[in-house]
């Protein structure tokens, strides 16, 4: 289950989209006055509550900001690192989505990072393993790294 803590003023806007996220099935939500930082998950907070927390946290990527269109504060959201916003008057739809975008950045649990080590493109991976397949006349040859057919000639 992943965990969302709302911390919003608007307690219509908070508790609908308390019942978009709930009824996935897949969210724990939690209504609160001030998020605790130390429980994993999304946090989504009004704009007059960004300047106390996001400071505090080292993940800014965990943060959702609600904010009113045309204020100075998104400048400092964005300067945050908090990539996450999303205006009042958008649908609690819309926030919705920034709640997902939001844990898709966040590591999973069990899982190492691989931050620092750049994924391996096919090519790579073909060369790099195993001596290169040589192609038999008249018959499609496969890779058995990557499957490719002649993937050493660039076909």
């Amino acid at each position: 289950m992943k965990t969302v803590q709302l911390a919003m003023r608007d307690s219509d806007y908070a508790q609908s989209l308390r019942n978009l996220l709930l009824r996935d099935g897949s969210h724990r939500v939690y209504l609160v006055d001030r998020p605790d930082l130390r429980m994993d998950g999304v946090v989504v907070i009004d704009e007059n509550r960004f300047q106390n927390l996001a400071l505090l946290d080292s993940e800014p990527d965990r943060f959702v900001v609600i904010t009113r269109k045309g204020t100075d504060h998104l400048s400092k959201v964005w300067d945050a690192g908090i990539r996450h916003v999303v205006f009042e008057e958008d649908s609690p739809n819309t926030a919705q989505l920034a709640i997902i975008a939001a844990e898709l950045r966040l590591p999973r649990a069990g899982t190492v990072s691989r931050v620092g080590r750049p994924a391996e493109s096919q090519v790579e991976k073909h060369h790099s393993a195993t001596p290169p397949c040589l192609p038999a006349l008249g018959r499609a040859v496969r890779c058995r790294n990557c499957g490719l057919k002649n993937a050493h000639l660039g076909f």
